[in-house]
């Protein structure tokens, strides 16, 4: 039962940390992110569902202006 719970938990928590680990490049660069205030409501929407601070999901959520 133990073992059950535990290879859930595990399993849980790479399924809800994959999309933050693919979105880090798009963050590093400052030039992926959400482009317009719609783009960064579906962002904050997903992203406050796992569980991140708001002042997390706002950085990582901020509409970027254009890189060039």
């Amino acid at each position: 039962m133990l073992k059950k719970f535990a290879t859930r938990a595990v399993c849980s928590a790479v399924l809800m940390a994959a999309p933050l680990v693919a979105a880090q490049p798009a963050v590093a660069d400052g030039t992926n992110g959400p482009k317009t205030p719609q783009e960064a409501a579906v962002c904050s929407a997903l992203l406050g569902r796992l569980g991140l601070t708001p002042s997390s999901v706002a950085a990582l959520c901020a509409v970027q202006g254009n890189a060039g």
